[in-house]
């Protein structure tokens, strides 16, 4: 799960930066198109962190049993996401690209916590 964390979180990452660069492409989360330079600062702002989880995640992938707590975090943070967006967002955001994107965050979220209570198990084992 890891792995798989840190190459989809890499993947996002290049996407922000490359919004951040210019590129008029939608967000991949959620299918959204901005523009301007202060969407552009805050999609470089949001590039480096998502990049600094993928490699946090990269690195739990060393020694999956002792850091398994990044995935429930990260299972934490993605549905939250989700929910932030439907509260505070719902009226810019929607179609398709919207639906594939919390759908995606949502079926990552219950892997990893799938994950973490099955490496409690592995542990006990």
């Amino acid at each position: 799960m890891f792995v798989l964390g840190a190459v989809v979180d890499g993947g996002i990452a290049v996407s922000w930066f490359l919004i951040a660069s210019g590129w008029k492409i939608p967000n991949i989360l959620n299918g959204y198109i901005g523009s301007g330079p202060d969407y552009q600062l805050a999609m470089y702002g949001g590039a480096m962190f998502m990049a600094g989880w993928a490699v946090l995640l990269a690195w739990g992938a060393l020694k999956p049993i002792e850091r398994r707590e990044l995935l429930l975090i990260t299972s934490g943070f993605l549905l939250l996401s989700v929910v932030i967006e439907f509260v505070f967002f719902s009226n810019m955001l929607g179609g398709a690209v919207f639906v594939f994107g919390v759908t995606k965050r949502l079926t990552l979220s219950v892997l990893f916590a799938s994950a973490y209570l099955y490496s409690l198990k592995m542990k006990g084992s």
